[in-house]
């Protein structure tokens, strides 16, 4: 298995970083009547220009970062980076275009939208090609192909699929909460978090795994 390198470990810790960072330096500097828990965070870009730079460069951060430890996951398979890669990009494309003055452009509507999937979906997808095998091992009555306890944990299906649809189903929550829902602010920190807590999560276990099982020179 190809080893996570060093900048995909660093891009991953400053995920969580970033985040908190943006969230708590601009709703620090809110007026009284702002509720983190009923609005956005893209809201907090629309009382300042101030306010907007702090968000909207931790937010291009964040997404920069994502784009990064895509790259850098290695062990993981192509397409589960292809999609995170996708995420992290969108993520930079919604700082491109901030909503301002309570309008919200549309591309960076489509933008955060794709975003959020993105970043939920690359879990399940980056077991797909694990299923795929164990389904044509099991057509070919061949137990020997089908991927064994040896996989790193945060590579299995069952565990992909779980957090793919835990992170959809908090996407679904905030969904629901837009636009006067109560808890969009709740529910928008929510899932965000949750997408820069698993990345980091993976690159964690497989740099582990990496260091206990050292891949063969060639």
């Amino acid at each position: 298995m190809p080893a996570v390198p060093w900048w995909a470990v660093l891009s991953a810790v400053t995920l969580p970083v970033l985040l908190i960072i943006g969230w708590t330096t601009a709703a620090l500097r809110q007026p009284p009547g702002y509720d983190p828990l009923a609005d956005t965070v893209s809201a907090l870009s629309s009382y300042g220009m101030i306010d907007m730079v702090i968000l909207m460069s931790c937010l291009a951060g964040l997404g920069l970062a994502h784009l990064i430890t895509a790259i850098g996951l290695r062990p993981v398979p192509r397409i589960g980076r292809i999609v995170y890669g996708i995420g992290g990009a969108a993520t930079i494309l919604v700082a491109a275009v901030p909503k301002v003055d309570s309008h919200t452009p549309r591309v960076h509507g489509i933008a955060a939208v794709v975003g959020f999937v993105g970043l939920a979906a690359w879990p399940a997808a980056a077991v797909l090609p694990g299923i795929r095998r164990a389904s044509r091992a099991r057509d070919r009555a061949d137990p020997a192909a089908t991927p064994g306890p040896d996989r790193p944990w945060v590579l299995r299906p069952a565990v992909g699929i779980a957090v793919a649809l835990t992170m959809l189903g908090l996407g679904l929550w905030l969904a629901l909460q837009l636009p006067d829902g109560g808890l969009a602010g709740l529910a928008e920190r929510m899932t965000a978090g949750a997408e820069v807590i698993w990345p980091l999560v993976v690159v964690l276990t497989l740099l582990r795994r990496t260091r206990r099982h050292p891949p063969a020179p060639t």
